[in-house]
């Protein structure tokens, strides 16, 4: 697994703003930072973790954010049950783990890069269009348990980036677009991204 670059992106968010509002947000002038990534993480991941461990407030239709370490180890634990690899380093006191999948079908997903205005990112993501359901052929997973064979656990590929948490002082990212059009304000969704835990 490739280790996080994150030097680079901490240093540009540097300039960015700290007023998260989606006012700035549809004006182009606010654009303060836009960082290509090229060294975003992908793990195939149980879909039950963001139905059942990861709370809603966190997470908007395959986007959010995880705020703390205990999280990030309960979502490591769920990857490593089937590898033999040591999480990477994530330094939740300056940083939030941003997290991308397709909530509808088994998709590759990668972060190529991360616009910022004036506090709120929005991350450009790229996916391929399979149109795979999430854990396979519903059909088949039936007949598999019917014969009595193992079935997979339903797994979702998601990308994983860490980002700068806004502080005084030290400006960064203050909430992520999960939704809509940062031009239409009533048709836009923020998750803020908190302090550190």
């Amino acid at each position: 697994m490739r280790a996080w670059t994150i030097a680079a992106l901490g240093a540009a968010l540097l300039g960015a703003g700290c007023a998260a509002t989606l006012a700035h947000y549809a004006d182009p002038a606010a654009l303060t930072l836009q960082s290509p990534v090229a060294e975003a993480t992908t793990l195939d991941i149980p879909v039950r973790f963001f139905n059942e461990e990861l709370g809603a407030r966190w997470q908007h239709k395959g986007m959010g954010i995880i705020n703390d370490q205990a999280t990030f180890q309960k979502l490591w634990s769920l990857y490593a049950a089937e590898v033999t690899t040591l999480p990477p380093a994530v330094d939740f006191e300056r940083f939030a783990l941003l997290f991308v999948y397709d909530p509808e079908h088994y998709n590759l997903v990668n972060i190529r890069g991360l616009n910022v205005w004036n506090g709120i990112a929005n991350p450009i993501v790229e996916r391929t269009n399979w149109t795979l359901p999430i854990g396979g052929n519903p059909t088949m997973r039936k007949i598999r348990e019917q014969q009595g064979q193992k079935v997979p656990e339903a797994k979702v590929n998601v990308a994983l980036l860490p980002i700068l948490r806004n502080a005084p002082g030290r400006p960064g990212v203050t909430a992520l677009l999960v939704e809509g059009n940062p031009k239409d304000e009533g048709a836009s969704r923020v998750i803020p991204v908190p302090e550190a835990p």
